[in-house]
């Protein structure tokens, strides 16, 4: 029975990062607005399963273990038994908590609407709102709608019944206990980022993939430093080019395996999947609006973030790559700004990578391979972190300041980095490459020292060095 009939400007499904910025933007507008979301919080998969989570646990780990000064400094790592799963989980739920109050502050701010329960389209401009039961408990009618239902993990392999053996990105959260042993099956980022991280928790690892290569979408030279770097962490072991047949339970029901084509098994205490996601538009009844997905599941959107069908717009990981919180953040927000012809630009074309493994890897513009497909006359300028005052410091002297730079003109064209604070560190490079600069800035600018960021001019000077020597690519 529907309680409720809600008429406003824009309905938006999906509190994620794009449903939820993008509502603020219309309320901005002086639209009026509701958010209606199956999770009962505000945040999406990406505050209450996914990015913040992750990296909070990632956060945590490094706290709790002291992993990367261990390896500079030679300091014992915490050992496995001494962090329990509570420890993990206070600081997660403490920063979910947070975050999800300071969300429900800004929609109360800016009177944006809530209704919490399961979406589905009615028509065009109807959404019915059901309870866990299916029983429809409010209606929502909208002059504009956006889709922001975000993704989920694809399970491409068909996962045996068990009691916490086999888990993905959504429910690792709740798992009762660390396992001593861990297969990761997926060689992309958020395998990457899970794998590296229970290694450095002491948890022993094995990171398998079907290909030949770990983090295929980074420049050569930086994928080439992290496996360097992972093959030598305690704990970390590397199968590539592995075909897997099935996964089973063991047994005695406490171990997880993996069967290969060729009969060989590998198991341990628990298996963690990541072989991609899928857009999450189970139940929304789209062909009652009268959308249809492309050949991979997405929902297609043009410039503009409209659906074929006119005043329904998406945005997020639900239209496909690059599936970013960053970048799900700015076109929720364009999709909003162009349902109300209000003044917009297009998406930005360049936009930064940040990939949260151990150690941290970010970078904005093309890599070295991509530039010599074009034809384009480069330069490679490197400051590495043990040049770095900053690098010792801090534990980390492995890392990589990598700038490319055009051969004639100089202009920054990409900028790659591995180690600490990575992430941060890239937006020096993205104002460049927005602004196009050329390398001098970099040599002709004063860094505070000692900083990570010096390292821009370090791996200036060395790229030009190399221009005096005629050394081109």
């Amino acid at each position: 029975m529907v309680n409720d009939t809600l008429q406003v400007d824009l309905a938006v499904i999906g509190a994620g990062p794009a449903g939820q910025k993008g509502a603020i933007q219309a309320a901005k507008a002086g639209k009026t607005v509701v958010i209606v979301d199956r999770l009962g919080v505000l945040g999406g998969a990406c505050l209450n399963q996914g990015t913040v989570p992750s990296k909070t646990l990632r956060s945590a780990i490094l706290d709790l273990t002291g992993f990367i000064q261990s390896t500079h400094f030679g300091q014992e790592v915490r050992q496995l038994g001494d962090i329990s799963v509570q420890d993990l989980r206070i600081r997660v739920k403490r920063v979910i908590e947070d975050e999800n109050e300071t969300l429900a502050q800004q929609c109360a701010a800016n009177d944006v609407a809530t209704v919490f329960g399961a979406a589905r389209f009615a028509n065009s401009h109807a959404i019915e709102v059901a309870d866990q039961n299916g029983a429809v408990t409010a209606r929502v009618e909208a002059d504009k709608i956006l889709i922001a239902t975000g993704s989920r993990p694809r399970h491409p392999i068909d996962l045996p019944e068990s009691d916490g053996l086999f888990v993905d990105s959504d429910i690792v959260f709740n798992m009762d206990n660390i396992p001593r042993s861990l297969i990761v099956l997926g060689g992309g980022i958020i395998g990457c980022e899970y794998a590296t991280m229970f290694a450095a928790l002491g948890v022993d690892v094995m990171l398998m993939d079907r290909r030949d290569d770990l983090l295929r979408m980074l420049d050569n030279e930086i994928a080439g430093a992290f496996v360097d770097f992972i093959s030598q962490m305690p704990h970390m072991t590397i199968r590539l080019g592995q075909s897997i047949d099935r996964l089973q339970v063991g047994a005695d029901g406490t171990r997880a395996q993996v069967v290969d084509k060729e009969g060989g098994m590998l198991e341990a205490e628990c298996l963690f999947y990541s072989m991609g996601r899928v857009a999450n538009i189970h139940g929304l009844a789209l062909e009652r609006a009268g959308i249809e997905l492309d050949d991979l599941g997405y929902l297609p959107v043009n410039t503009l973030f409209q659906t074929s069908v006119g005043h329904i717009y998406a945005a997020g990981d639900v239209i496909g790559p690059p599936a970013l919180a960053s970048t799900s953040v700015e076109q929720g927000r364009l999709a909003v700004r162009n349902a109300f012809l209000l003044k917009s630009h297009h998406f930005p074309e360049f936009f930064p990578y940040g990939i949260y493994t151990i150690p941290e890897i970010s970078s904005v513009g093309p890599t070295e391979e991509e530039l010599k497909d074009k034809g384009i006359r480069y330069l490679v300028g490197r400051a590495k972190y043990a040049e770095m005052a900053r690098g010792p410091i801090a534990g980390d002297t492995r890392g990589l300041i990598k700038l490319l730079f055009h051969a004639e003109t100089r202009e920054v064209l990409a900028v790659h980095i591995i180690g600490t604070h990575a992430t941060e560190l890239v937006s020096l490079g993205q104002m460049a490459l927005d602004h196009r600069v050329r390398l001098d800035y970099f040599v002709d600018t004063i860094f505070n020292y000692p900083t990570f960021a010096e390292g821009f001019r370090i791996a200036a000077l060395n790229g030009l060095n190399k221009l005096s020597e005629g050394d081109w690519s």
